[in-house]
Parts: C-alpha cells; sequence; structure tokens
C-alpha cells in the first residue's frame, strides 16, 4: 500500500437534503484549508483557474454535470450521496416551510402570499412541489454550461446573476427533469466510485474514508436536520395522506427508478469494501484529527499555533 501525506482529490456533489452538509464538513476537516473549496457560482468565479486547478477537494453545492464539467478535470472522481425520494421531498418541503416562516424578510413579497396556503397547510395543502423541492434527477441529469456563462462574466469583470427570482427557489423547470435527464443522471451514478445513501449514511461514510484513505469516524456527523425528526426518529412517509402520497409520487416518479439504481450500486460497493482490508493511507487527516484532540483536551495550549 502507498502511504500518502494528504487524501487523493475528489469531487462531492452535494444534494440538498440527503444529509450533504455533513459529509461536507466531514470531508472538510480532512483536507488542509488551501486544498478545499465550496464549489458554488461565486466561489467559481473569484477563484483563479491556475488556483482552482490545484485543488484537491470540490464540495459542489447543488450543481449538476455542468459544473463539474467545466472543471476540466474528468479524472477526478465524484462522490454523492442520494436519499429515498418520499422522505427527501417532504424534508426538503419542511425546510422551506421553516425558512418562509424564520426569514420573510429573504423572500418577495407576493411569493410570501402565494405560499400562504402552504404555510397554513404544509405539503398536504401544495399542489406544485417543483416549486420548492427539485428532485434528484433533476439535478444529475442537469447539463447547465458553465463554460460560457463564467467566460461571458469574467470578460465583463462583473459577478453573472440569474434572473431575479424568490430566494431558494430554483428556475421552474429545473432543467435535467425529464426522461433525458433521467438517463444522463444514471449514467453519472454508474461512473461513481461512491455513491452512498442517507438511509445506510454510516456505511456510505465508511465507502468515502476508503476511497480517500482517511479514517472514518466512529459516530457519523449530523448536521441541517429537522428537529423534530432528530427527537422522533419517525419517518415522513407514515404522516402522509394518500391524496398527497399520490403527488408526491408522481412528482418523484423518475427519482424512484434513480433512487433504485442508487441502492443497487451502493450494495455492489459495499459487498466490495467488505471482501478486502481496509485503506487508510492519508496521513495528513490522521495528524490534524490527533492535533484537534489534544486542543480540545488542552485548550491554553499553543498546539498547532
Amino acid at each position: 500500500m502507498r502511504i500518502s501525506l494528504e487524501p487523493p482529490p475528489v469531487y462531492f456533489l452535494h444534494v440538498p437534503k440527503t444529509a450533504g452538509t455533513a459529509l461536507g464538513n466531514w470531508l472538510r476537516k480532512a483536507y488542509r484549508a488551501r486544498d478545499h473549496i465550496d464549489l458554488d457560482v461565486p466561489q467559481a468565479l473569484a477563484c483563479p483557474p491556475d488556483h482552482l486547478s490545484r485543488l484537491r477537494c470540490f464540495h459542489s453545492w447543488h450543481h449538476g454535470r455542468g459544473m463539474y464539467d467545466w472543471l476540466g478535470r474528468p479524472d477526478l472522481p465524484v462522490v454523492t450521496v442520494l436519499r429515498d425520494p418520499i422522505e427527501r421531498t417532504v424534508s426538503l418541503f419542511e425546510q422551506h416551510r421553516r425558512h418562509l416562516a424564520r426569514h420573510p424578510e429573504m423572500f418577495h413579497e407576493d411569493y410570501l402570499g402565494s405560499m400562504a396556503a402552504l404555510m397554513a397547510g404544509g405539503i398536504e395543502a401544495c399542489d406544485d412541489l417543483a416549486r420548492v423541492a427539485p428532485t434528484q434527477t433533476a439535478l444529475l441529469g442537469n447539463r447547465r454550461d458553465y463554460r460560457a456563462f463564467f467566460e461571458q462574466a469574467r470578460a465583463s469583470g462583473s459577478e453573472p446573476r440569474p434572473p431575479r427570482r424568490p430566494f431558494g427557489i430554483p428556475p421552474i423547470p429545473w432543467p435535467g427533469g425529464d426522461r433525458q435527464g433521467f438517463e444522463a443522471a444514471c449514467a453519472w451514478l454508474r461512473d461513481m466510485p461512491v455513491v452512498g445513501l442517507t438511509e445506510r449514511f454510516a456505511e456510505s461514510m465508511q465507502l468515502v474514508c476508503d476511497l480517500l484513505g482517511i479514517p472514518s469516524p466512529a459516530i457519523p456527523p449530523h448536521a441541517n436536520v429537522n428537529p423534530k425528526r432528530l427527537a422522533a426518529r419517525g419517518r415522513y412517509v407514515d404522516e402522509l395522506s394518500p391524496s398527497a402520497m399520490e403527488r408526491i409520487v408522481e412528482h418523484d416518479r423518475f427519482d424512484l427508478e434513480l433512487y433504485a439504481l442508487a441502492v443497487d450500486l451502493f450494495e455492489q460497493q459495499w459487498a466490495a469494501f467488505r471482501a478486502r482490508p481496509r485503506r487508510v493511507h492519508s496521513l495528513g487527516p490522521r495528524l490534524r484529527g490527533l492535533r484537534e484532540r489534544l486542543q480540545q483536551a488542552l485548550p491554553n495550549s499553543a498546539i498547532g499555533n
């Protein structure tokens, strides 16, 4: 086994409401700060191309294949985590509902008015889920052309701005959420060395850590979780009416097929992982983890300074 100081490069495709924030935070700790980037439009535009090419950990926030293609590094392994589509759709809906209630100043007044029924009745009253819950298929199947987008922005010297719309709401319809996008999403999943599952998050973390040669956590991290879910440990599906379930299933029709593929790929990857010795060969994350533990145990020390 070849021992290295730092883990190999990786591209983490963060799908909303799949435990992606928890995994992204864990990866941030595994890499040096200068090797990591939260890859969104402003960060990508601000990062000089020569520096971008030297980075090793890309946490792509809710962008599809177009952002990956724009990087021009086809050898960069991609990892992602998908979630049961029904559970994810309700979770994403509830997250948006909380944002509406807690931060109304971040939304247009006309949008808040149009969402009044949602606030009052919840997902049972929502007949247009595409407005608040873009599918996993749409994200993975999206091939938006970022090259022309960024080239135009750099040539003009200004930051690109999408068409004005309420904060947090994707364009409608989200590109890639059709049969063609589904096929593109399936093809991309099959190329990924790790396809994790929220429902098997501990094992998914082990697969990612094994790929990168870093120690896996004893307790899987969590972040950005609905407080009610932490307490109840229940499933959203158990609380849905038949009519709401019917609407969600129709909304998630491609996601249900995509998730079935993800489960199959995960099981294959997990079986291969269990059939061979573990690979922990990147020393840098171990040393940074040791330093962090020492700093916590000795808060007044000068460790790491």
